[in-house]
């Protein structure tokens, strides 16, 4: 099975479950995987993200642009998913979410800036082992303007912590690999719900 295929297929398993979860409705939501040093997969634009198929996908560079002829139209956060790998060059997956409980804690915390996560099984999760681990995931804005949102991310992310929350919208999540990726999506939905449901109680 060649890369592109295995790729693929992972993300696609990957959106059903995130779908099931109420994380990618509406065709919401891109996932990537990282191909070469300066080329990635992701799923293409107005796709019903709990039913891609390999077809569903579109090779770009780092600069968002399709390498090569495809029918499929690239999301226009394909560029904030250029911007992270070019940071990044061990990054190998990116996947997007707008998760309900990262838009309620985004707009709660969108005054100091970050989601705080302390004292959490699930922060290990995150590839953070420390016993008293505290967590701040950055928040940025909903920037109307994708090259601007995707300059505000990159700023924003950092070497710690594999995710950064687009205020009211939802939160890009990234790792060494897809696998990686789809375990830091799932930790991070955890603690924006328990903090969440902690701060209404």
């Amino acid at each position: 099975m060649s890369q592109r295929v295995e790729a693929a297929l992972f993300m696609a398993e990957a959106a059903r479950a995130f779908y099931a979860h109420g994380w990618l409705m509406g065709t919401s939501g891109n996932l990537s995987v990282r191909l070469s040093a300066d080329t990635f997969l992701i799923s293409a634009s107005g796709k019903d993200k709990g039913a891609l198929g390999v077809d569903d996908f579109l090779v770009c560079d780092l600069d968002a642009q399709p390498t090569e002829p495809t029918p499929h139209k690239p999301s226009a956060e394909t560029r904030v998913h250029g911007v992270l790998y070019r940071k990044y060059p061990d990054v190998g997956a990116i996947f997007h979410c707008h998760e309900p409980y990262a838009a309620l804690c985004s707009s709660r915390d969108a005054e100091v800036g970050y989601s705080k996560f302390e004292g959490l099984e699930m922060i290990k999760g995150l590839n953070i082992w420390d016993e008293h681990a505290s967590v701040e995931v950055p928040i940025v804005p909903n920037h109307g303007d994708i090259p601007t949102l995707a300059m505000a991310i990159g700023d924003a992310a950092q070497e710690s912590v594999p995710g950064v929350n687009v205020l009211r919208h939802g939160f890009y999540a990234w790792g060494a690999s897809a696998f990686e990726a789809k375990r830091h999506v799932e930790s991070l939905a955890y603690l924006y719900r328990y903090s969440w449901e902690w701060s209404r109680r």
